[in-house]
């Protein structure tokens, strides 16, 4: 099942949130592997929205200097 693609914004602050979570120290062990396994996804989302935006924007400055 693919994973519903999720806005910059909205895997930021579910970022934020984990983190918060997991520095509270009271997360079990099972839970902060799931939490784990989350982040790194979020994380990947993020790296690549801001590629892909970065990408674009020098798409468009090499066209707009033509």
């Amino acid at each position: 099942m693919a994973k519903k693609k999720i806005e910059y914004e909205k895997a930021l602050e579910e970022l934020q949130l984990i983190q918060e979570e997991l520095e509270s120290g009271e997360v079990s062990l099972s839970e902060m592997k799931v939490k784990v396994e989350r982040a790194s996804y979020l994380i990947a989302l993020c790296k690549e929205t801001l590629r892909s935006t970065e990408e674009g924007l020098k798409k468009l400055m090499e066209e707009t200097e033509n």
